[in-house]
C-alpha cells in the first residue's frame, strides 16, 4: 500500500513538473494566435494490395482523395498544436495496381491472379504537435514577398475502419452476367472472408508530417503538407495472414469478369499466368492451379496510408501581447 502511494505521488509530482515546464516552453508571446483551416488532397494506401516492396506504384495508381478541417493554436513562434478531422477514401485493386508499367512483374502477376479489391471510406480525428524550423514573420510587409516556413509534425489519432468490396457478377440463376456491372458494395469486416479474422471498426493512428507554409495575407496562411499515417491494424484492406474461407467475397481468383467493370479477365489472366495459347482456360476453371484456396491471402505487416494536403488557414485570434515577467 505504501509503495502504491509513493508511486502515485511520484507520478503526480512528475506530471506537475512537466506541466510547469511545458507552460514555460509554450507560454503565449506576440507570435501566438489561433486559426481554422480547410483543405483537400490525395490518399495513398500501402498494404496487402499495395505492397511495401513496390511502394512507388502507389504514388500514381489507385490514388484517392481526402478533405480536412482543422483548428491550430500557434503557441509561440516555433511550436503549435493542431486538431484535425479528415474524411478520406483508400482504394486497392489487384487488377490495376501499378498499371501497365507493372504488368509482367512476378509479384504483380500473382496479384493479377489473386484479383482482390476494396475501398475504405474513413473518418480520422488527430491531434498533432508542430515545429517550425523557420518561423513566419507576422510583421512582414507585403512588398517583402512570400516567406516560406518548413515544419514537421507528430501526433496521435483514431480512424474508422470499414473496408468494402463489390459482389461477384452473377444473374438470378447464378450464371455469369455479361452485360452490366453488379451494383452496390458489401461491408467486409463482419464477413467470413478469412480464417481467424477479427478486427475493430476503429484503430489508432500515428501521423508523421512534413510541410511548408506561407502567409498570403495578414490573416491567411497557405499550407502544403505530406504525412504518413502509421496504423495498428493489418485490416484496412480486409486482407491479412489468414487462409481463404468459403465465403464468396474471400476467394476472387476464379472470377471470369472484373467485379468493378464487368469486363472479361481472360486477357489479363493469360498474361499473368504466362499462358498465351488460344482458347486458354478461364479463371473459373484454372485459377486454383496458380492461387490455391489453401494458401494465405496476404502478409503480416500492418497497413498504412499517406495523405497529401493543401490547406488555407484563416487567423481568428489576434496576436497576444503579454507584459514582461515581473510586472
Amino acid at each position: 500500500m505504501l509503495k502504491n502511494k509513493i508511486f502515485f505521488i511520484t507520478i503526480a509530482f512528475a506530471f506537475l513538473q512537466t506541466h510547469l515546464a511545458l507552460g514555460q516552453l509554450f507560454k503565449k508571446t506576440s507570435d501566438s494566435y489561433s486559426s481554422v483551416g480547410i483543405g483537400a488532397g490525395t490518399s495513398h494506401y500501402f498494404g496487402d494490395l499495395s505492397p511495401y516492396r513496390t511502394f512507388y506504384y502507389a504514388i500514381y495508381s489507385n490514388v484517392r482523395w481526402n478533405g480536412t478541417i482543422n483548428y491550430t493554436a500557434q503557441l509561440n513562434s516555433k511550436f503549435a498544436a493542431r486538431a484535425s478531422v479528415t474524411y478520406l477514401r483508400l482504394f486497392g485493386n489487384d487488377a490495376t495496381y501499378g498499371g501497365k508499367l507493372a504488368d509482367g512483374k512476378s509479384g504483380i502477376n500473382q496479384q493479377r491472379i489473386r484479383n482482390l479489391h476494396f475501398k475504405n471510406d474513413m473518418l480520422e480525428f488527430a491531434v498533432m504537435g508542430l515545429y517550425s524550423f523557420r518561423p513566419l514573420d507576422m510583421n512582414r510587409r507585403k512588398n517583402d514577398g512570400l516567406q516560406w516556413s518548413p515544419y514537421v509534425g507528430l501526433g496521435i489519432g483514431l480512424v474508422s475502419n470499414n473496408p468494402m468490396a463489390k459482389d461477384r457478377i452473377t444473374d438470378n440463376t447464378g450464371g455469369i452476367l455479361r452485360d452490366k456491372v453488379q451494383s452496390g458494395w458489401t461491408a467486409l469486416r463482419n464477413a467470413d472472408t478469412e480464417t481467424d479474422k477479427k478486427y475493430s471498426s476503429i484503430t489508432p493512428v500515428i501521423p508523421l508530417s512534413l510541410g511548408i507554409k506561407t502567409m498570403l495575407k495578414p490573416n491567411l496562411i497557405l499550407g502544403i503538407e505530406g504525412s504518413i499515417r502509421f496504423t495498428f491494424t493489418d485490416y484496412l484492406d480486409d486482407v491479412s495472414t489468414g487462409r481463404y474461407s468459403t465465403d464468396a467475397l474471400s476467394y476472387r481468383a476464379n472470377e471470369d469478369y472484373f467485379a468493378l467493370t464487368g469486363k472479361s479477365r481472360l486477357e489479363s489472366y493469360m498474361k499473368a499466368t504466362g499462358n498465351q495459347a488460344v482458347g486458354s482456360l478461364y479463371p473459373s476453371v484454372d485459377a486454383e492451379n496458380h492461387e490455391p484456396r489453401t494458401g494465405f491471402r496476404g502478409s503480416k505487416r500492418n497497413d498504412m496510408y499517406i495523405l497529401t494536403q493543401v490547406t488555407l488557414n484563416y487567423i481568428i485570434g489576434s496576436r497576444v501581447k503579454c507584459p514582461p515577467l515581473g510586472q
